[in-house]
């Protein structure tokens, strides 16, 4: 029922444009053969900044109401995990033929390289990522819970775009933001757009980890030199001589992306040998595949909050969102159209019962 009440108040929202949402489709055969055939041109061709396409807001998505918690949020936490390495997902029907092959691509990349598994959702199962073209490119990071949106646009079509994405999902940050950056890179916070210069914050370290990896001017999800540019001069330079250029031109995982992926989800012990071969066949792209898992499955995080007493029926209660999409609406907690479905859902965000 929260699925459903979730899907419905997405598409309330966004009623009227091409981001509507629906339950979509799975990646086919078909898509993973087409993706075979796409060449350089076809997967690089769009080249446009993700700051261009998002109207310089961050790529990285969350709760509005208490930025400070959400930056902590970090991926070292095992209930930010997929469980199994296992992400359930379904596919909006905008997509083109075209369009579902690069998603195609990325996910084989994913299957062939790393441990992770996007699976179709099974019917009935409620936390999963919906892939879709909401609002520019745009994701949380790690595992949250219920309906998780990846929105791919029509300016985020291009292959490194959404494997960037992707690892978001997976649960990276960006490389820049990393506690350490200061030591591998200069910020120039008088070039930096005056509404983007939180996009250049660090991550808690005490929240998050590197998994033993050196920082990465190659990762592709360093962001480049003239990111959030204001004056088109550069918002963050290398320490290291000559590399101006490398960083955010990445085309594809660098080695460290992958280490870190693999360590995070400890795919080396999870997979075995007589298994690896098999993850690139056509019936393994759409199915999940995975040795027994080595740690114990977490249970789904709930929602906290404080106690509230409830006047109409008497009782005690605790104030809590019931979807995880609320912050999306919690401009609009008191519009008419949407009120009641706000209060039963979003009662936590609209501070309905503070």
């Amino acid at each position: 029922m929260l699925h459903f009440l979730s899907i419905l108040l997405i598409t309330v929202v966004f009623h009227g444009t091409n981001a509507e949402i629906s339950d979509g489709t799975a990646l086919t055969d078909e898509d993973f053969s087409n993706a075979d055939k796409l060449t350089k041109k076809d997967i690089y061709k769009t080249n446009v900044p993700i700051e261009a396409v998002n109207g310089y807001k961050s790529d990285i998505r969350g709760p509005e109401r208490d930025k400070k918690r959400f930056r902590r949020n970090g991926v070292s936490r095992p209930t930010k995990l997929w469980p199994h390495a296992r992400i359930p997902y379904a596919i909006s029907p905008h997509y083109t033929t075209h369009e579902r092959a690069l998603l195609a691509r990325a996910v084989k990349q994913y299957h062939d390289k790393t441990c992770v598994r996007f699976v179709p959702r099974a019917a009935g199962e409620g936390d999963y990522l919906f892939i879709g073209k909401v609002d520019g490119c745009f994701s949380e990071v790690g595992r949250t819970s219920g309906v998780q949106v990846l929105s791919l646009d029509n300016g985020c079509m291009e292959y490194p775009t959404i494997i960037h994405e992707m690892m978001h999902v997976v649960g990276f940050y960006h490389e820049h933001e990393r506690w350490d950056r200061d030591n591998f890179i200069d910020i120039i916070w008088q070039n930096i757009d005056r509404g983007a210069l939180d996009q250049f914050g660090r991550v808690d370290l005490s929240k998050t980890s590197y998994y033993g990896q050196p920082y990465d001017y190659k990762s592709i999800l360093h962001y480049d030199s003239l990111a959030f540019s204001k004056n088109g001069f550069p918002t963050m330079l290398p320490k290291k001589p000559g590399l101006a250029s490398t960083i955010g031109n990445a085309k594809d995982f660098s080695d460290v992306d992958l280490a870190k992926i693999n360590r995070m989800y400890k795919c080396e012990r999870q997979i075995p040998d007589s298994l690896r071969t098999i993850a690139s066949s056509p019936k393994a792209r759409v199915s999940p595949i995975y040795a027994p898992p080595l740690w114990k499955s977490v249970n789904r995080p709930h929602l906290e909050g404080h106690a509230f007493y409830d006047e109409k029926e008497k009782t005690q209660k605790v104030c809590e969102d019931r979807i995880t999409v609320c912050w999306w609406t919690q401009d609009r907690c008191l519009s008419p159209n949407i009120y009641l479905m706000m209060k039963s859902l979003c009662a936590k965000t609209c501070r309905f019962c503070t």
